[in-house]
């Protein structure tokens, strides 16, 4: 993650650009490229940076990796958020979402092919070594999906199933969708497929 020391708010500030310009271009780089045929010093260069600008702020390109992922999950998680605060039917607030993670993954095609071509080996440390960071923010989007069902069945709005199951299914819907749009090379909008993914999701789930 990026480093931190005892520094004024605009040099703060300074150091958030150009931190925010090194993960753009290493999100770019390692869609391309994958991991390990990645260099620092092409993130450097596609960043419009020195290779020793890079390690100013992140430790290694492990460590740049690991912060591409977990800013943009940052981000995802932060919009589902605000959306299950909002006032409606658990079910509308359901489609919000559905609605607001298409279009994300769309705006962010780059990290949705970091995410997928994630090597096997990285991953599993990954998922050792940073199961208090990355992993838990997966598991955080679960438990918001999993509130949001369960609130519609209370409700009564969808039948008596387990919500988390549910909620792992409706993941699963939303990422196989993309999947295939990428392999489409996104040859239309994905955010078309909203009320595609929803329909198939609540027309098994609901009451009516």
């Amino acid at each position: 993650m990026l480093k931190a020391g005892p520094i004024s708010y605009n040099k703060r500030k300074r150091r958030r650009d150009f931190a925010a310009q090194i993960l753009q271009a290493a999100e770019k780089l390692f869609a391309q490229k994958g991991f390990y045929s990645t260099t620092i010093g092409e993130i450097a260069k596609e960043a419009k940076s020195a290779k020793g600008t890079v390690y100013l702020y992140f430790n290694n390109k492990e460590d740049l990796f690991f912060s591409v992922i977990e800013t943009k999950l940052d981000i995802l998680l932060d919009k589902i958020q605000e959306t299950v605060k909002k006032s409606g039917s658990a079910s509308h607030r359901i489609k919000t979402a559905i609605s607001i993670h298409l279009k994300f993954l769309e705006e962010n095609k780059n990290f949705f092919k970091v995410m997928q071509n994630l090597p096997k080996g990285l991953k599993e440390k990954l998922e050792r070594k940073l199961k208090g960071r990355v992993v838990e923010k997966q598991s955080r989007y679960i438990e918001i999906l999993d509130g949001l069902i369960q609130e519609a069945i209370d409700r009564k709005e969808a039948k008596p199933l387990d919500s988390r199951k549910l909620a792992v299914i409706l993941m699963g819907i939303v990422h196989s969708l993309t999947v295939y749009w990428i392999s489409q090379k996104g040859k239309k909008s994905l955010s078309t497929d909203k009320s595609l993914a929803w329909q198939v999701f609540w027309e098994g789930v609901s009451r009516e």
